[in-house]
């Protein structure tokens, strides 16, 4: 359909205006990064408002999250009590290979409306934060079928996105800091900066998030190290 608009140049000078004097939204969802991430493992240790078996589900849940580059989506249901496992993420879609690495399999997501599916492969860290052992130990604590959801609370409420991010910034004030700027989906935009930061090349980053463009530049916060290195760097240009 052609746009009715398309031919309204004083609507698009009034649009253009009421942006220049209102301005943009400010709003700007901020990464969780490795050391943010240790800093949540901690604080969920000395949460005394969370049952051991849920503090197991979630830290599994933002691991994974984190090391799979995952879209809030992609691993929460979209209610406490909705849940399709022809769509969402099932027990039947995490397994372990012989080389002790995870397999992931996404039936959906936002890229993927067709739901043809992908597989990610995982493999361990080796370090305090890794979705391997995560996911492994959270497993060990549970009884599932086939077509369980992934993430349920000792309560059987599913894991959502708001609860996601109320948890979060729970956790967050406990630490005294800023919450608004978190979410669900900052474990996705930490991923993405710190592979950046690591020196993962582009094409790498844009395949390990499943980006179908270069937008996933949008989503890379640089960080100030990286930003003081900068003077030094153009210095040493010898041309």
């Amino acid at each position: 359909m052609p746009d009715p608009f398309q031919e309204a140049p004083l609507l698009h000078l009034l649009l253009r205006g009421i942006k220049r004097t209102v301005g943009l939204s400010s709003r700007q969802r901020l990464p969780i990064t490795m050391s943010l991430l240790r800093q949540i493992k901690e604080e969920l240790a000395r949460a005394s408002d969370l049952l051991p078996s849920d503090k197991l589900m979630l830290w599994s849940a933002f691991t994974l999250a984190f090391y799979g580059f995952l879209r809030s989506s992609e691993f929460t249901a979209p209610s406490a009590t909705q849940f399709n496992p022809l769509v969402h993420l099932s027990n039947s879609d995490v397994s372990f290979n012989s080389g002790g690495c995870l397999t992931l399999h996404l039936k959906s997501s936002k890229t993927d409306p067709y739901r043809q599916g992908c597989t990610l492969l995982i493999a361990p860290s080796h370090r305090s934060v890794c979705a391997v052992r995560a996911l492994k130990k959270y497993l060990s604590t549970r009884s599932f079928n086939s077509t369980s959801p992934l993430y349920v609370f000792q309560s059987g409420n599913y894991l959502t996105r708001a609860k996601v991010t109320s948890i979060l910034r729970t956790i967050f004030r406990r630490l005294g800091m800023p919450t608004e700027p978190y979410s669900s989906h900052s474990f996705r935009i930490g991923a993405a900066t710190t592979a950046a930061e690591a020196g993962l090349p582009p094409w790498l980053i844009q395949t390990l998030g499943r980006w179908s463009s270069n937008c996933f530049t949008l989503y890379i916060r640089t960080p100030p190290s990286v930003l003081q290195k900068v003077p030094s760097l153009l210095a040493s240009s010898s041309s």
